[in-house]
């Protein structure tokens, strides 16, 4: 089994970066993953030029409120600690509405050799990020900075990303929540998505997924395959053939 402390290859990024996160997210999903590796609502808030993915090993910060004084106080800001080649990616405390994220940051990380920034949480400067041609994903974005109101407390710790706000239902989800009326299922129920140091990331403009260390090279077995068989059902449909007599073809169900 790999070992989780080490970053993959270059190479091995490479091979990834060719797939989208759809392509991903179906070989996790084949692989009993039940979120596919899916982050949730975690969208694209900036884009680089017409290169809209960004992949990379995961460097993680755990942000926290300024109130907890509990909670480890870094020796220096998490930026300047951020490795080349890597992915940043952020947890911030539970609805947050400042940005943990902002021009400067992306300036510094840019020099860095940061290739890009994840964050369960808020940024602000889009302007300053775009200019930049750098990629930034989060759940939103804010006019508030990070202070007064968290601070970033571990770097390369496993983070736990849960689904948002539920939009349908306009109610939070919350893993120790259940919330059932009569005959419908918990709309919260999504499972969260643990991203562990050096796993890798990608984003696109559908969104972003997070594959296990060490299922790196299954997932590209799968990734592999599977768009071949898409490609050979895109050629089907553009044929004339239906859906149903294309996927029992080449899936093997309609």
């Amino acid at each position: 089994m790999p070992d989780n402390t080490v970053m993959v290859s270059a190479e091995t990024v490479s091979q990834i970066s060719r797939f989208s996160s759809c392509d991903v997210a179906d070989a996790l999903i084949k692989l009993h993953h039940p979120n596919g590796g899916y982050l949730p609502d975690i969208n694209l808030q900036t884009g680089a030029g017409r290169d809209f993915k960004l992949c990379g090993p995961a460097f993680t910060v755990q942000m926290v409120p300024a109130s907890d004084t509990e909670s480890p106080h870094l020796a220096q800001h998490f930026v300047d600690a951020g490795e080349k080649d890597t992915v940043m990616v952020i947890s911030s405390p539970k609805n947050s509405k400042n940005a943990v994220w902002g021009g400067l940051m992306t300036a510094r990380a840019k020099v860095q050799g940061i290739k890009g920034v994840v964050i369960d949480g808020r940024c602000r400067d889009l302007a300053e990020h775009r200019a930049a041609d750098y990629l930034v994903f989060a759940r939103g974005h804010s006019v508030l900075g990070q202070s007064p109101f968290t601070r970033a407390s571990r770097i390369q710790v496993p983070i736990t990303i849960h689904p948002g706000m539920n939009a349908e239902s306009n109610v939070e989800c919350d893993p120790e929540i259940t919330t059932r009326e009569e005959g419908k299922q918990n709309l919260c129920s999504f499972p969260p998505t643990t991203v562990n140091p050096y796993d890798i990331i990608l984003g696109d403009e559908d969104g972003v997924v997070v594959i296990p260390h060490q299922e790196i090279h299954q997932v590209l077995e799968l990734c592999t395959r599977n768009t071949r068989v898409d490609q050979q059902c895109l050629q089907a449909l553009k044929a004339g053939h239906t859906i149903a007599d294309t996927f029992l073809q080449f899936r093997g169900k309609p």
